[in-house]
């Protein structure tokens, strides 16, 4: 029988899937999907290549989970800070400052993911995540009663990733951080129906 190294075969398996996928996760975010190879992924967990496929059988299937991983992460961290704030305007700003947050701490969901490397079987489920993680902020965008909801949302989106490049080449993420709510703030004002 393989040697295991937790109490039990099911944590066993636990903690090599997330080893996995962690692996996946940073050779994502460093190297963009080319880099997702069970090979390197391999190298990167410390398991070997059998391993790995053992438990994600091709490539896409390890793309898909460390971008669905990503996506839950940063999902979490936004409805922890949005959540518990009633006023829409001061929503939008902990979205945007948790956003940059993820953002500078790692390549996540607020980076661009090329899309162009990514295989079929993951670009529906990559549409359907983004939309999820925009949802907190198009909640508070219409609760806000802005004139096109859909536009404020997209531009808003688009100042955090500007930001989030930004940030990349090293601008301060502190001053981008106030950079970006004062910018939507202003923008929020003159969208308001």
């Amino acid at each position: 029988m393989p040697r295991i190294d937790a109490p039990t075969v099911a944590e066993h398996h636990e903690m090599r899937r997330t080893a996995i996928v962690a692996a996946a996760r940073s050779l994502l975010g460093t190297g963009g999907a080319s880099a997702v190879t069970p090979a390197a992924v391999a190298a990167r967990s410390g398991l070997a290549r059998t391993s790995v496929y053992q438990y994600y059988p091709s490539t896409g299937a390890l793309l898909a989970a460390a971008v669905e991983a990503t996506f839950a992460e940063a999902d979490g961290a936004i409805i922890a800070a949005v959540a518990p704030v009633t006023d829409p305007r001061e929503r939008i700003h902990a979205y945007v400052r948790v956003a940059l947050h993820l953002a500078a701490r790692d390549h996540g969901p607020f980076h661009q993911l090329a899309l162009t490397d990514l295989p079929p079987e993951c670009l529906a489920r990559v549409h359907e995540l983004h939309d999820a993680l925009l949802s907190p902020l198009r909640s508070a965008v219409d609760d806000l009663a802005v004139h096109d909801p859909t536009l404020v949302t997209g531009l808003v989106f688009g100042a955090i990733s500007a930001a989030v490049q930004l940030v990349d080449h090293g601008y301060d993420l502190d001053e981008a951080t106030a950079g970006v709510v004062g910018f939507v703030d202003a923008g929020l004002d003159a969208a308001r129906r």
